[in-house]
């Protein structure tokens, strides 16, 4: 294949990536939590339902139980008119089965409270005595949202999953889950993380875009991991929290900044034998915008109300996993990067090294206006 060819296969791949991340590409993941507790008594669920998806489905989805027109601020108010709660308890008998043994557990929704970011229900079922098996599909159109499902034996934790549409069923047959299990399925989600958040890909690949020596490559990629683990942990843990609108839009600006960087070395380089210069930045801006991007790695284990011994389970699994799947995005686009700076002419690798640069440059700013000004 000549140069040409390949400088044009690598352009069109990264510019596909990139427009699919353009804003308006997906809406935003969301998350609905459930805890069943199970006692000699009876079966109590307490459901938390984000607002967020539940317009997302009346308004864009469609086959919502929701009233037409609702509003968040219907959502929000307290108490809430009764078709929108009945509405709100229907959608959880439909949608949340659980069956003890061959029998199916009837729930009563006893309690439907609004928020302005959820909504709460609490239910009450008769004692399950045998296997609990279920399925949860609380948004079945929407393939991006997750339940977290937590299941108690009076204040025991038995068993925890991460439920969608593709894989909404689940069985508890112990006493208590494996924490093979547990770290099973904390590693994927972890991975599954990466991958649906186009933000922390885009700031991987504006970290690595320059290339440099194998060195170099492992302090950036050493200074990320360090950074966002250890907010990664305070954050899911309590003893940090920042607000989300500021942590996503310190997201967004960090791509911005290190795309500045790269477009601007990739100028520099026009006149110098290398991109990189002697003392590179990039570890720096990996540590320090890394610690923010560990706030944003935590959204999902911060909504899990764990106790501490499995909670350092799934964080440690959930942080492989990203390390993991940061990995794969390393491994995917480093050798196409050095493939265009070691067979392309120097003129066609810098041009397409530039118009990469300012394609992440436009993208994060895109970004950061939509949540910093736009606050969306």
């Amino acid at each position: 294949m000549t140069s040409v060819r390949v400088l044009a296969t690598l352009l069109a791949a990264f510019i596909a990536a990139l427009l699919s991340a353009v804003p308006g590409a997906a809406h935003q993941p969301t998350f609905s939590m459930l805890d069943v507790t199970l006692g000699p008594e009876g079966t109590e669920i307490a459901a938390r339902l984000p607002v967020l998806a539940l317009i997302h489905e009346l308004d864009e989805i469609g086959g919502s139980p929701l009233p037409t027109g609702t509003t968040s601020a219907d959502l929000a108010s307290n108490p809430l008119d009764p078709e929108i709660a009945a509405a709100l308890a229907a959608l959880l008998k439909d949608r949340l089965v659980l069956t003890n043994g061959t029998q199916a557990l009837a729930f009563n929704v006893r309690e439907v409270t609004g928020g302005a970011e959820e909504v709460s229900l609490t239910a009450l079922a008769p004692a399950a005595t045998d296997e609990l098996e279920g399925v949860a599909d609380l948004f079945p159109s929407d393939p991006m949202h997750k339940a977290f499902l937590t299941v108690w034996r009076g204040d025991a934790l038995a068993g925890q999953w991460a439920l969608d549409t593709a894989g909404p069923t689940f069985a508890l047959e112990a006493a208590e889950r494996p924490v093979s299990e547990v770290v099973t399925e904390f590693v994927r989600e972890g991975v599954r993380h990466i991958f649906i958040g186009p933000d922390h890909i885009l700031f991987i690949l504006a970290l690595i875009l320059l290339g440099g020596s194998l060195w170099a490559q492992v302090k950036i990629v050493t200074a990320f991991t360090l950074a966002h683990s250890v907010t990664l942990t305070l954050a899911t843990l309590g003893v940090v929290t920042l607000p989300s609108r500021l942590v996503e839009s310190v997201i967004a600006l960090s791509i911005v900044v290190v795309g500045l960087h790269d477009l601007w070395r990739v100028r520099q380089g026009e006149r110098e034998a290398s991109p990189v210069p002697r003392r590179d930045p990039r570890p720096l801006f990996a540590l320090g915008f890394g610690l923010i991007h560990g706030f944003g790695f935590a959204t999902v284990l911060q909504e899990l109300d764990l106790p501490r011994e499995a909670l350092a389970w799934a964080l440690a699994a959930f942080n492989l996993g990203v390390e993991l799947g940061q990995l794969v995005i390393v491994l995917a686009a480093a050798p196409l990067l050095w493939v265009l700076r070691r067979f392309a002419p120097p003129m066609a690798a810098r041009a397409t090294l530039s118009v990469l640069a300012g394609a992440i440059i436009v993208v994060g700013s895109l970004w950061f206006w939509e949540r910093a000004v736009l606050g969306a």
